[in-house]
């Protein structure tokens, strides 16, 4: 009975692979920019990985696949810094939202994920919303540490996919 009810619970709560909801602990960078270019086009952007290092001043270099449980191996500049970083690809919706998480060492201490939401706009335009969801006890460390950075990185790479998007 007591296996039963552990693994209803484990059902219950969702996928590993479901984007996780902001927590107690949870701080929220967000940066949104409209692109007046189709919809389709601003998320081949997005998940075109080897197209990285020609448009996005932030992640300089990603490789891996798309899929829900992919793996995603990334350069990422944080401010003069550059980082690899492993990201764990979880579920959206294909041309709307693709989300990753941390899967490098850095996940033992603070779980980090990413979402690029695409909504289309009346006039035509589409509303790009890049979050970064930063959780855990450790998160307003990372917040002082890197928070800035992370801010600047996400509001360049908004601006450069603009511009790509709208060539």
């Amino acid at each position: 009975m007591l296996a039963a009810g552990l693994v209803f619970a484990m059902l219950a709560s969702g996928s590993p692979l479901d984007p996780r909801e902001p927590g107690e602990h949870s701080v929220v960078y967000r940066a949104e920019t409209v692109i007046s270019a189709p919809q389709e086009r601003i998320y081949g952007l997005i998940t075109d990985f080897p197209g990285y290092a020609r448009w996005n001043p932030w992640v300089v270099k990603a490789a891996g696949g798309t899929a829900p449980g992919d793996e995603v191996r990334v350069d990422v500049l944080l401010g003069s810094v550059k980082m690899a970083a492993k990201h764990t690809v979880l579920n959206g919706v294909p041309g709307r939202r693709f989300c990753w998480k941390d899967a490098g060492w850095n996940a033992w201490f603070v779980y980090g994920q990413r979402c690029r939401t695409l909504t289309p706009q009346p006039d035509g335009t589409v509303l790009v919303t890049n979050e970064l969801l930063v959780d855990g006890v450790l998160s307003g460390g990372a917040d002082l540490f890197i928070g800035k950075a992370m801010k600047d990185g996400m509001q360049a790479e908004n601006a450069a996919l603009k511009r790509a998007a709208e060539l």
